[in-house]
Parts: structure tokens; sequence; C-alpha cells
């Protein structure tokens, strides 16, 4: 390997190639992101380590310098400064976590790291406000004033009442012809109820059969909270991305840092796909 990178946390480096392989390879190995970023083309070595130090510089953590020191290399392709690269959509590499499968239940992980097709779109033109509630009384309400794309999140009850409180919830929505209603979490309810689509946190990817998922015709959106995160939810083309905090808050538990309006434009810029934050 040809390292680029080396802290207490970990490495970033570049596989050897093996036997004739053509693939360039690049292997992030950190304490929060442990996977394949995906250039689709051989970059400058020096210009990956010259990225990577930038972005250290900017004070971003090495799982998203990782990503970043990508953007940087391939725009230097160009002539592109590191400020002019991180503005540039096309150069966002995917990313394959190793995390994002449950090793001991998955056989298939190797398969299931390479997706190459996408989830249906959410279909909503312009911007719309997304609510998110966790009953059956506010849902109807929204309903009934004309909300279409809502989110239903129950959270501290039995997986039995849950179960039961989306398939009411999907029932409901299927009252409304213009209703989208996603379901937090609960994707195999989500499935089998007939919803509209799924949400699902980073930890909860790990556990979800995302190909199961793509031939449901559910459309998915995934949570994300920095750049690594994004490079990876990518990798499976969802429906849509949900980024945060944006503000501080009180209702979660959140190790994140808020993000803001300033980086939230950035994000709005960037992202080739819708962006719900």
């Amino acid at each position: 390997m040809k390292i680029i990178a080396q802290t207490k946390r970990g490495k970033f480096y570049v596989e050897e190639k093996e036997g004739g392989e053509e693939r360039f390879i690049l292997i992030a190995d950190w304490q929060f992101f442990r996977g394949i970023i995906q250039p689709k083309e051989e970059l400058n070595f020096d210009d990956l380590k010259k990225g990577f130090l930038w972005s250290q510089q900017k004070g971003f953590i090495e799982e998203d310098s990782s990503i970043i020191s990508v953007m940087i290399a391939r725009g230097k392709k160009h002539g592109l400064s590191p400020e002019e690269s991180v503005l540039r959509a096309d150069y966002l590499p995917t990313s394959s976590s190793f995390r994002q499968v449950n090793q001991e239940d998955r056989k298939d992980s190797s398969d299931y790291n390479h997706c190459d097709k996408v989830f249906q779109p959410l279909n909503c033109s312009g911007r719309t406000i997304y609510p998110i509630v966790d009953n059956l009384e506010h849902l109807k309400k929204l309903f009934d004033i004309g909300v279409s794309l809502i989110q239903f999140r129950v959270k501290e009850k039995s997986q039995s009442d849950v179960l039961v409180l989306v398939k009411k919830a999907v029932e409901l929505s299927k009252k409304y012809s213009f209703s989208k209603l996603i379901i937090n979490d609960y994707w195999e309810a989500a499935m089998e109820s007939g919803a509209f689509g799924v949400h699902l946190g980073q930890e909860d990817i790990k556990d979800a059969d995302i190909s199961t998922l793509r031939s449901s015709g559910l459309r998915l959106g995934i949570s994300t909270h920095s750049f690594w995160e994004v490079s990876c939810a990518l990798h499976l083309s969802p429906s849509y991305i949900a980024c945060g905090p944006i503000f501080q808050t009180h209702v979660k538990k959140m190790p994140w840092v808020p993000q803001g309006t300033r980086n939230l434009s950035y994000w709005v810029r960037i992202l080739p796909k819708p962006l719900v934050a």
C-alpha cells in the first residue's frame, strides 16, 4: 500500500494493484469510516496528499478529509484550485463503507457494495415542506390541509405497537391521492404495508436489505451529517439525502456540530439528489 495520510485515528492509502488489475483503489481506514472511495479514475498521489493536508488545515476530520482530497485531486487535473474543486458536484466521489453491511448476517456483502441502480425519485416539483410526525392525528391534519410529503417517525414504543401504527398510517395515506408517506426506520413494515418510501439513518443501513428495498419500488431517504456520510449515501443512489443537524436540537442526542445555513447552502448547490434538512 501507498500511505496518503496516517494519524493515531487510522490511515488513508492507495491499495496496490495485483496481477494486471487496472482499478485505482483508495481505502479509508478511520475510526468512523472504513471503506472504499471510488473516484472512477486514477489520481495523482501527491495531489491526494496535498488535498488531505489542505482539508486538515481547514479543520475537517480525517474521514471528511479523505473525501475532500479526492475532489481536490480531481480539480488539480483540470487546473482548479482547492476552493474551486470542492464546489464541483461532479468531483464528489461515491464510497462504499464496509460498515454499511452487517457482515455476520450478509454473506453477499461484496455484491451489496456495488450498487449500479437507482431508487425511484420523489417526483416533487420545486421546494416543499417535509413535516415529521409521530401520531395519526397530526398525520391526518396535515393530509387534510394538502401536505403530501410526510415522514412518520415513531420512537419509544414496542415494535409490535410501531408496526400497528405504521400499517394504520399507510392505510390513512392511501385515502389521499396526493400522499407520499415516508416511514422512518421500519423498512420491512413499509414494504409490507405499501408505503411510498422509507427513511434510514446511517446505523440502519447496515441491517437493511438494500437490493430488496430497491426492487420493491420504495423511495429511500438517507440521513447524513458529513462529507464521508454523503459520499456513502450517494453510492446507494437514494431518492433523497437528508443533511443535518442545521440548528441545535434537543429532540434527540446529536454528536454532530450544527451545520448552519451556510453549509446547507453548500449542499443544496453541490448535491445531485433532492435535499431535505
